[in-house]
């Protein structure tokens, strides 16, 4: 499946294009600038199921100087032909997109909103892969050629999530603009503390003290929001309000809905807390 449609077509006075001088050029073949600005836009035209002309306009005027970037881009727009490279991404991207429905989050709409508050010049393949919930999107093949030095420095083990620790300065921070981590605790006690009516004080303390200890400074930030200055974020709300629908659901069956998570929780300790919470929903309406 191509999520990609055939957007610009060939104008009249080119009835065939011109052959490309030279072998086609791959991904790999680019500047990292241009294979960035590719790659984003194959990810979110696959997620969007398609982009309009107007998206394709813009991929041209940003490759606009790169003569073999913008070659690349002609065999998908102009010549008619799918880069073995483009379809690879595009089945990567399918598949994230599967792992993300898995654990109840809608890819496409957590993309839009990362996209807002995205650095430019981090792989979207590994941003994406961290909004579904998995650790790395790829791994970058290492050669006999690289730097010795470089090398070492790619032997240690990064924590790709580190700047999603930092205190966000411009504005307050939403869930999806926390770490992996930070994003499952936070749901989880969201939805326990909604569903058992309140939580024990010690336990936010050991919330604050495990995020203290992660020096995740971002993710207090968050929790700041909430239960010191009270302005808890929509993100926030939404979750408890999703946990009392499955309240209600509940009550009018007689069951205990904070109960039964916990059960779910239990026997399931890897499951993520926003699916847990769906598939108990599910339960409760065939109960």
């Amino acid at each position: 499946m191509n999520g990609t449609r055939d957007l610009i077509p060939l104008s009249a006075e080119e009835d065939e294009p011109a052959a490309p001088v030279g072998p086609p050029p791959r991904l790999e073949d680019l500047s990292p600038e241009a294979v960035g600005r590719l790659v984003r836009f194959i990810v979110t035209s696959t997620l969007e199921r398609g982009l309009a002309p107007t998206a394709v306009v813009a991929l041209y005027a940003d490759l606009t100087g790169d003569d073999l970037a913008v070659r690349y881009a002609d065999r998908r727009f102009m010549l008619r032909e799918m880069p073995p490279d483009w379809s690879e991404i595009e089945s990567r991207v399918l598949d994230l997109e599967q792992t993300a429905r898995d654990r109840g989050l809608e890819l496409a709409a957590a993309w839009r909103r990362a996209m807002g508050v995205a650095m430019q010049g981090q792989d979207p393949l590994e941003q994406l892969a961290r909004l579904a919930g998995v650790r790395s999107a790829h791994r970058t093949e290492r050669s006999i050629f690289d730097d010795p030095e470089d090398l070492d420095e790619l032997e240690d083990d990064v924590d790709l999530d580190a700047t999603m620790r930092q205190v966000m300065e411009d504005r307050s921070p939403d869930l999806l603009d926390l770490s992996l981590d930070a994003q499952q605790r936070l749901r989880r006690f969201a939805i326990e503390e909604r569903l058992e009516r309140g939580l024990p004080a010690v336990e936010l303390l050991d919330l604050y003290r495990a995020f203290e200890l992660d020096e995740d400074d971002r993710a207090r930030q968050y929790l700041d929001l909430i239960y010191v200055e009270h302005e808890p974020p929509p993100d926030w709300v939404e979750l408890q309000s999703e946990a009392g629908r499955v309240i209600d659901v509940a009550e009018a069956r007689g069951r205990d809905a904070g109960r039964m998570y916990a059960d779910m929780l239990r026997s399931s300790p890897g499951i993520d807390p926003m699916y847990a919470l769906r598939l108990l929903f599910e339960r409760l309406l065939q109960a």
